[in-house]
């Protein structure tokens, strides 16, 4: 395809000039707005080690919890654009998160789209004792208790919250929300304190796996290799669409060369096997692009999750 071919052309000549201008010549610092040793952070470090191979410059991660991981990204977007302060961004630091916030301390503008490096469905769950068997079984099953029937997220505009909010919308359900912290979501529905969750992977496998919870539907446009006998939302008459994505951004201004090189390193870090395969072992599916279209996806995903949020009138402080 010549489009491609130019665009792979482009970026090998961004490459050599910012490899001429000597970037990187010192450390990359990345924050990372959550705990070490979630999903995104395993992701993270295992295409950390792979970029360090590929730029000869060691990759600093600092983990930086707190707000949704909004502190994180507030402090890389007033950093100096110059390519060695990135973040690991995900849904709620670079979507969700502003979009609920009356005042939010950026935007998506804010940063330098660099490489989306993964995307996940969020899988609807219920306990192994609920009577529902498919979506449409619960659904029938919430309308005839309106208002009582409840679900767990990791807190008020977290995306597992705008993903049931859209839910509800799309289906007439009637459900109670029930916040939790994220690490005691599991005790909720476990001990039937809640009735049903979205929960992105990898996490509720061994559940699933052990016939305590009952998957469902996945939330994306196809099913998933780990769970091939859970349906989509789609294949069941529900067109909600949510996922759990990370990818890496700068400050607003980070130089094109120096973007382009990152983009290209993060790509071929992605097409690393053990990368690959580590990913997919969580249900995570590789997403490599262009800094364009992770930018394009970016404010798609901000756009309509405020658009949610304001016909709703959800409003977090």
């Amino acid at each position: 395809m010549p489009t491609r071919r130019c665009f792979i052309l482009a970026s090998f000549l961004m490459s050599r000039a910012a490899r001429a201008e000597g970037f990187p010549q010192r450390p990359l610092k990345v924050l990372h707005g959550f705990p070490a040793g979630g999903p995104p952070d395993v992701a993270l470090r295992r295409v950390a080690t792979a970029l360090e191979e590929q730029l000869h410059q060691p990759v600093v991660i600092q983990n930086q919890p707190g707000a949704a991981g909004m502190i994180a990204a507030e402090s890389v977007a007033h950093a100096v654009p110059d390519g060695y302060t990135l973040l690991f961004g995900v849904a709620a630091n670079l979507a969700t998160g502003p979009a609920v916030r009356q005042r939010p301390p950026y935007e998506p503008g804010d940063f330098t789209p660099i490489a989306q490096v993964a995307r996940g469905p969020y899988v609807w769950l219920v306990r192994a004792a609920n009577p529902a068997r498919t979506m449409q079984d619960f659904v029938a099953w919430a309308k005839s208790r309106p208002g009582t029937v409840s679900f767990a997220s990791p807190g008020v505009g977290s995306m597992h919250h705008l993903a049931t909010l859209q839910l509800q919308r799309d289906t007439g359900m009637d459900l109670l929300h029930v916040p939790f912290a994220t690490s005691r979501m599991y005790d909720g529905i476990l001990s039937g304190q809640v009735d049903a969750m979205f929960e992105s992977l990898p996490s509720p496998l061994p559940h699933i796996r052990a016939g305590t919870l009952r998957a469902l539907a996945v939330s994306g446009n196809q099913r998933l290799p780990l769970l091939p006998d859970v349906p989509t939302l789609y294949e069941q008459g529900i067109a909600l669409q949510a996922s759990s994505w990370w990818g890496f951004v700068g400050p607003k201004g980070v130089p094109e060369a120096a973007v382009t090189l990152l983009n290209t390193a993060i790509n071929r870090a992605l097409d690393d096997a053990q990368v690959r395969s580590s990913l997919e072992a969580m249900g995570i599916a590789p997403a490599p692009g262009t800094p364009g279209e992770f930018g394009e996806f970016i404010r798609a995903e901000y756009g309509r999750w405020r658009d949610l949020v304001r016909s709703s009138g959800l409003r977090v402080e």
